[in-house]
């Protein structure tokens, strides 16, 4: 027809490169199509929900323009006897009024069937510290103290106790826990055994081996000539 060799390998090439156009942009046309299809069905839909809306909009305010705003100032000019009261409502309102709170909010019991008053400090009391809590780690130290030897470590008090950060290794954390236990001063450090060691180093929850790597015996020694003189 056109003078084609259909034999012709370059031909054939051409022919089917044209039939993959001539396919894809048809293909192409038909989605475009069904494209613009569905938009117009879609934008149908829309206008007919927006005409609904308008027409319940309609019968609510029963077709007078300007109802709901006398509605809502006849609310404002009458407002209820009694508002619940809650201080946080004028941050999230224009309305800073204060609002009316109920002169007796709990009248007294007028027969015997009605609840007798609830007891308040009942609930004030401080739940118990539990989970990992720094109070529940601490109270878990602390239940443990019996389980040390202070007859031979040595007993102290807060009032004597040494600044025990001063050991490296021991945080503000770590001391608090030390004294918890009951460990105040550098000579009850100073004073552990290989058994204290192992034994306050289960009870404080640390790090295993970790007293004895940052030598917390030989730092509390030194750090207690330092201040009181060598050990009698």
């Amino acid at each position: 027809m056109f003078g084609l060799d259909p034999l012709s390998r370059p031909v054939a090439i051409t022919e089917i490169l044209a039939l993959l156009a001539l396919v894809a942009f048809v293909g192409w046309l038909v989605g475009r199509l069904v494209l613009a299809g569905r938009i117009g069905a879609l934008r149908k839909a829309i206008a007919e929900k927006e005409t609904e809306l308008e027409e319940c909009r309609r019968s609510k305010s029963g077709g007078i323009p300007g109802t709901v705003a006398r509605s809502s100032s006849v609310a404002s000019a009458n407002p209820p006897a009694f508002v619940h009261a809650d201080p946080l409502l004028p941050a999230f309102t224009n309305d800073d009024t204060p609002e009316l709170i109920d002169a007796d909010p709990f009248p007294a019991a007028s027969s015997s069937s009605e609840l007798p008053p609830v007891e308040i400090s009942s609930f004030a009391a401080p739940l118990p510290a539990t989970g990992n809590s720094e109070a529940a780690v601490l109270n878990r130290i602390a239940a443990r103290a019996g389980e040390l030897n202070f007859d031979r470590i040595g007993r102290a008090t807060a009032l004597e106790a040494d600044d025990l950060k001063d050991i490296v290794g021991i945080g503000p954390f770590l001391e608090r826990k030390l004294q918890s236990l009951g460990i105040y001063t550098f000579r009850q450090i100073a004073n552990f055994t290989k058994a204290d060691i192992d034994k306050v180093n289960e009870i404080i929850e640390f790090f295993p081996g970790r007293i004895e790597r940052d030598n917390w015996v030989e730092q509390s020694e030194a750090f207690y000539e330092r201040k009181y003189g060598p050990k009698k």
